[in-house]
C-alpha cells in the first residue's frame, strides 16, 4: 500500500521522537483531512444545484421526517447543533429562496414549524441523488465489507467523542 501525506508527517515525528506511539495522531489527522476532502466533494456535488451544504443539511433534515416534511424550528436547530438565532437566520434565507415556509404551531403559539415547500422538496430530492453519487465516488476505493467495518469503528469513535463521560462500551 502506498504512503500518504500523513505517513510523511508521522515519519518526521518518529525520527524526532521514536519512543512515542504516533498511531493515534495518524488516525486523528487522517480523519481530519478526510473530513475536509469529503466536505469539498459534497460541496462540488451540490454546486450545480446552487445549493450550499448548510442548506442541504436543513432541507434533508426536513425530508427525512416524511410527509408533511416539517419540524419545529427548535428541533432543526438542535439537529444542526446551532443556536436558535443562527437557525433563524438560515431559515430566513431558505424562506427567501422559497424552499421552506414557517407554520404557526397549534399546540405552542410561541413556536413555529418549518415545512418544505414543493420547490424545496424537488430540490432536496435532486440534491440527495447528487449527494449519494458523490459519496459512492468518494468511497469507490473500498468494498462494502470495509465500508461497514469503517462505519462501525467511526460510530464507536463518534459516540465516545460525544459522551463527556468517556468511551462507550463495546
Amino acid at each position: 500500500m502506498a504512503d500518504d501525506i500523513v505517513d510523511e508527517l508521522l515519519g518526521q515525528w518518529n525520527e524526532l521522537e521514536p519512543d512515542r506511539d504516533w498511531s493515534g495522531i495518524g488516525v486523528v489527522v487522517r480523519i481530519q483531512r478526510l473530513a475536509k476532502l469529503l466536505q469539498q466533494g459534497t460541496e462540488r456535488a451540490l454546486a450545480p444545484l446552487d445549493l450550499r451544504l448548510w442548506e442541504y443539511d436543513v432541507l434533508s433534515a426536513l425530508r427525512r421526517q416524511g410527509p408533511p416534511f416539517q419540524l419545529p424550528a427548535h428541533a432543526l436547530a438542535r439537529a444542526a447543533l446551532l443556536t436558535s438565532g443562527a437557525m433563524t437566520t438560515r431559515i430566513d434565507r431558505l424562506v427567501d429562496k422559497g424552499l421552506v415556509s414557517r407554520l404557526p404551531r397549534a399546540e405552542d403559539r410561541r413556536g413555529v414549524a418549518i415545512i418544505l415547500s414543493p420547490a424545496g422538496l424537488e430540490l432536496v430530492e435532486r440534491a440527495l441523488t447528487a449527494r449519494m453519487a458523490a459519496a459512492e465516488e468518494q468511497l469507490e476505493s473500498i468494498g462494502l465489507d470495509e465500508r461497514r467495518a469503517l462505519a462501525a469503528s467511526l460510530r464507536k469513535l463518534l459516540l465516545a467523542a460525544s459522551d463527556p463521560d468517556g468511551p462507550q462500551p463495546s
